[in-house]
């Protein structure tokens, strides 16, 4: 009997027994990622979980690789002695368990601020417009989006950006001389572009906009970020380690060359910079190894802003370094303190399950407490928590349609580039999209609408008016979509033949379509039913619910799953019309599925 069906028996003794055993693990995890406490809770062996918890320090908020905890477990049991002993012993009720990341789905790169009693993150958006998207909250953990930096396709620039070009790293911040918001990104062009890298700058009188005609700041460099001084004075951060350059009064140009004033601390692209003032020092926050396996945030403060800059002792502040862990390749984040006076941080993190994480960087959050000589810590240590305690006790909203290209079915809609303004169109509860002949991997084409995908498991399906058929040209599609770029996507939709009618089934990796397939058009009334299913490893695609096809879970939807470009955005699924044709859908529905627990 292995050490983890021991656990799962609820005999104490035998699990004594078994970990008195030379040369055991106890940081062992299963192939789902599930600790020994986790096979515990199952068994209502109280004093089996308490033994694991006193005397081997497990945690009971330690995540499984579906985000899962112990105390997750036991709320599921509904367990009242187990859920009082995790009490008792994380400090957290309940009722008041929240679990990162927060904004789930492709929202890479956050930044933040506070607004009296709201708060208001903006996160990456790379070619997907519009651009850069703004989110409020009451809690720091339910997120709605309510704007968008850039929402003029001529502002934007994003017509030609190839997948992973176009906005990098946002920063959001407040000029309280000026009384306005600003919002900084850096413009990545294609490689072909004669300028690769600039950085943008924009402002609104509010958070959530509208923001007015963008300036550039042509100083090569990546992830800007503002600080506007108590003396009026406005600087701009950026990378090649941590380099810094003043602004003028409207922060639209700078008043001289950028000057290094840190080095980071383990000096591996150090990039990400923020820069907040707090009990008379300068701090510096930056996100350092890569945004990758070795990422992390380490701090600096100086009384001059221009330095030299003191290295925190702590550092890093956030790291991960369990490689089973749910959260990876944690870092890039920002400091805000709450109405109440407390701190936290936001940074970005994958949800990996083996070799790949689907729903590409995401947000979560981190409280953070302040040592007794001055430097932010990250509460717990260094490690990003999976589960914390719900950080602001804020009265529930209504729940908000979020902002997005077009208002239809609750969905923040986006689309690659830009779309010309009539090709997208809600007619009371119908979306009605045409396209320009071009197919989806084509950077020039036009007609997709898109969602991000915020769970490894879900589905989606969406209903098509087959009317469009009548002036299709042979070829000529239309249904849902499975997207990450323009080189990795599938479509199920609805074909015209030289014969009438199809379903088509299509693959499209690296620069070919590795899979087009036709199957018979199901019976129908003029509108069929497309759905696509994901779980278990596996895509099952259905017409009018009878299953059509099923796949391995494409790992070309993944910034892992391919080596071509700049991929780092995250999984998407959508609608899309390949033709100069108009077509109407009539219903979308998604669901994204919650955390399972272990089988």
């Amino acid at each position: 009997m292995t050490l983890f069906e021991t656990a799962a028996s609820g005999d104490l003794d035998a699990l004594k027994r078994g970990i008195r055993c030379e040369w055991q693990d106890f940081r062992a995890r299963d192939r789902q990622g599930n600790t020994l406490l986790h096979y515990a809770v199952p068994s209502c062996g109280l004093d089996a979980v308490k033994y694991l918890t006193d005397y081997l320090n497990m945690d009971p908020l330690d995540a499984n690789l579906r985000g899962v905890t112990p105390y997750d477990l036991a709320l599921e049991r509904g367990d009242r002695e187990l859920l009082a002993w995790f009490g008792e012993k994380t400090g957290i009720a309940p009722q008041a368990l929240v679990h990162n990341p927060v904004r789930r789905g492709f929202y890479p790169d956050p930044s933040w601020i506070r607004v009296g009693q709201d708060y208001y993150m903006v996160n990456s958006s790379f070619c997907f417009f519009p651009c850069l998207p703004i989110s409020k909250s009451r809690d720091l953990v339910h997120w709605t989006t309510v704007g968008y930096a850039l929402t003029n396709p001529e502002w934007a620039r994003v017509y030609r950006s190839e997948g992973g070009r176009g906005y990098w790293a946002p920063d959001l911040s407040y000029d309280p001389h000026s009384g306005r918001y600003f919002i900084t990104a850096t413009y990545r062009g294609n490689e072909n572009d004669p300028e690769p890298r600039c950085q943008m700058v924009t402002s609104a009188p509010h958070p959530e906009g509208p923001y007015e005609e963008p300036a550039w700041i042509h100083e090569d460099g990546i992830d800007p970020s503002l600080f506007h001084d108590e003396d009026g004075r406005h600087y701009m951060l950026f990378n090649r380690s941590v380099r810094m350059v003043e602004l003028s009064t409207d922060c639209r140009t700078t008043v001289e060359e950028p000057r290094l004033i840190w080095g980071g601390d383990w000096k591996v692209k150090t990039e990400g910079p923020q820069m907040m003032k707090h009990n008379g020092y300068y701090y510096i926050l930056a996100a350092e190894g890569g945004t990758g396996a070795g990422h992390r945030i380490s701090v600096a403060r100086s009384k001059e802003i221009w330095g030299p800059y003191e290295t925190c002792p702590y550092n890093p502040i956030l790291r991960q370094d369990d490689p089973g862990g749910y959260l990876q390749n944690c870092g890039h984040g920002k400091l805000l303190q709450t109405a109440d006076g407390r701190w936290y941080l936001c940074y970005l993190c994958l949800r990996r399950d083996g070799a790949s994480a689907p729903m590409g960087r995401e947000t979560a959050i981190a409280e953070v407490d302040w040592t007794a000589d001055g430097w932010p810590v990250v509460r717990h240590g260094r490690q990003p928590a999976t589960v914390l305690a719900l950080p602001v006790d804020a009265p529930a909203e209504t729940a908000a349609v979020p902002a997005g290209l077009v208002p239809w079915k609750y969905g923040e809609w986006v689309t690659p580039r830009a779309l010309d303004a009539d090709r997208a169109v809600v007619q009371e509860d119908t979306l009605l999209l045409r396209g320009n002949g071009l197919d989806l991997c084509e950077t020039a084409g036009q007609g997709v609408l898109l969602v991000r995908q915020q769970e490894r498991d879900f589905s989606a399906e969406v209903v098509v008016d087959t009317a469009f058929l009548a002036n299709a040209a042979v070829g000529n599609s239309a249904g849902l979509t499975c997207y990450y770029d323009e080189h990795s996507y599938l479509k199920f939709g609805v074909q015209k033949t030289g014969t009438g009618a199809c379903l088509l089934f299509e693959e499209y990796v690296g620069y070919e379509k590795r899979a087009s397939e036709q199957y018979p058009l199901p019976v129908h009334d003029g509108h069929i039913r497309l759905k696509v299913t994901a779980g278990r490893g596996e895509r099952i695609f259905a017409a009018q619910s009878v299953t059509t096809k099923v796949i391995p879970e494409p790992a070309y939807l993944t910034s892992e799953g391919l080596k071509l470009g700049k991929r780092f955005t995250g999984a998407m699924v959508g609608v899309y019309v390949h033709g100069r044709m108009s077509v109407r859908f009539t219903q979308w529905n998604t669901r994204w599925d919650e955390a399972e627990s272990k089988e």
